[in-house]
């Protein structure tokens, strides 16, 4: 059953949803503090996300972009939903990364078939992100496994913690993305957990020494947090 968060603090469209959606499990969060919550707390996942724009604690055009890199590896699917249906209000929300546009109140038929067909490509490319290949790293997501290949065509495994697996899946979801500390902390170690910058740094460490022999590598951006980048073939 998809499970699909709705970032709105109305009870009577969630209601409406609930109706609308009954082949799907729905979670509600009323303010943009509680959607950040329950997508970096590591124990929530979610297929996709209904974003109203007009919240009690600001305007979801804000979280709208660390909703997106929250679920980066997944590429879950975010739908803007707001009785503002201006062409300049859907353009920004395209441009920061909406994957589509519903004003309210929204046909439940097309809210339905909108949703369908989001879930459909949302799901087709998780299918083919399974494995992931990055620079000579070949990493699985369902085996927790990375391999290495060097010009030889010869494969060797890289032994890694889960936190460590999980800091190499997200810097090479988007290579060359600078990921602060901060986001490695919530979406490693979870929300409300306290973990010293220097664990961070050290599990980065440890990181480069695993991938001494490949050509990825983990760059340190000063004062601002890590990136995955390819070191040029000799």
């Amino acid at each position: 059953m998809p499970r699909i968060l709705c970032v709105d603090d109305s009870s009577e469209f969630f209601l409406y949803l609930t109706s609308v959606l009954k082949e799907h499990s729905l979670t509600q969060a009323a303010t943009i503090s509680d959607a950040l919550r329950l997508v970096t707390n590591g124990r929530e996942s979610f297929d996709l996300i209904l974003l109203d724009l007009s919240l009690p604690d600001g305007n979801g055009m804000k979280v709208l972009p660390r909703l997106k890199e929250a679920f980066a590896s997944k590429a879950v699917p975010v739908i803007v939903l707001s009785s503002d249906s201006d062409v300049v209000s859907k353009v920004a929300a395209f441009g920061i990364g909406a994957d589509d546009y519903i004003s309210k109140p929204p046909d439940s038929s097309e809210l339905r078939a909108r949703i369908e067909a989001r879930l459909r490509s949302a799901n087709s490319f998780v299918q083919a992100k399974k494995q992931v290949v990055y620079g000579d790293l070949t990493i699985d997501s369902d085996r927790m496994s990375v391999e290495i290949h060097d010009a030889a065509a010869s494969e060797r495994n890289v032994e890694l913690t889960p936190s460590e697996f999980k800091i190499l899946r997200l810097l090479t979801s988007r290579p060359g993305h600078v990921f602060t500390r901060d986001f490695l902390i919530d979406n490693v170690w979870g929300v409300g957990k306290y973990v010293a910058p220097r664990t961070v740094d050290a599990h980065m460490s440890h990181l480069r020494k695993k991938l001494g022999a490949s050509r990825v590598q983990i760059e340190t951006v000063l004062s601002v947090g890590y990136k995955a980048t390819t070191k040029n073939s000799d």
